[in-house]
This record gives C-alpha cells, structure tokens and sequence, in this order.
C-alpha cells in the first residue's frame, strides 16, 4: 500500500507501508555477499536496497527486492537460510529534517525502531527502510497521521 503525502513546502513523502525484507544468512567470507547478488540477478530479482554484515564467521544482509516471495525461494533453494521480515519503506525529500518527522511521530506513539538504512538515490530523493518492533502498529500510525504531516 503506497500512502503519498504532500508537505507544506511541496517535498512528497511517499510510504509503502506494506514493504518486506530478506534477511539472508551466510558465511562471512570472501564473496559470499557476491554469490547471494548473483543469483538474484541471475533469476531478474531487482534489489531496491540492501545492508549487509559479518564478524568473519558469520554474515547477513537484509534486502528489499522487487519480487520478495520468489526471492526468498530460490534462495532457499540454494541452501540459504532466509527469513521474510515486514518493514516500511519510507521514500523523502533529501533535505534536512525529511525523515525526522516521521521517526518523530513513530517515538510518540512508544514504537521502537529495531534498526533502519537508507540512501539517496540521486540528490532530489532518499528512501529509508525501517525495522520496528511493532510494524503493524507503525503502520496505523503513519497512515493515521498522514494528514499531519501534510500540514508540517
């Protein structure tokens, strides 16, 4: 479900409240990140973002894709462990104070962030994905309070 809200000062901030990630589990060694990128290009899954870590033992990477469910079973194929994890993807202005209004109102409402990562695909734009500890809860917030923040 995509919400689109238009602010004040014209930045659109547009939230796919409905958003899943990956968390794909592997060995932390040379190419491992490298070998899971593949076969999802491999199968024409796109990568619309991505964090990824280790500890030279073990590693992991939590990935939005374009096609989630058909992902996370060719992975599993491949003999990855995978997990399929809600989240929000929020896409903002890259401007200051963009994405301070939305985390704002998810501290108000007591919803914790678990973890989140974001980029800026070109200067105009960044999208950030969230991890919360509540998503279901984070998501009628959002949605609630769409209109508030279309008066900031």
């Amino acid at each position: 479900t995509l919400l689109i809200c238009i602010t004040k000062n014209s930045c659109p901030i547009i939230m796919d409240i409905d958003s899943q990630q990956l968390t794909i589990y592997f060995d932390d060694c040379i190419g491992s990140l490298s070998n899971v990128t593949s076969i999802l290009s491999n199968h024409a899954i796109n990568i619309l973002a991505m964090t990824a870590r280790g500890d030279n033992k073990n590693g992991f990477a939590h990935i939005v894709v374009d096609k989630t469910a058909l992902a996370c079973n060719i992975l599993k194929n491949h003999g990855y462990h995978v997990n399929i994890e809600d989240v929000i993807c929020l896409k903002v202005c890259n401007v200051a104070g963009a994405l301070n209004k939305s985390l704002k109102m998810l501290a108000q409402h007591d919803i914790d962030i678990e973890y989140i990562y974001a980029f800026a695909a070109d200067a105009g734009t960044g999208t950030a994905v969230i991890k919360c500890n509540e998503c279901n809860q984070a998501k009628i917030v959002l949605t609630a309070h769409c209109k508030e923040l279309m008066l900031q």
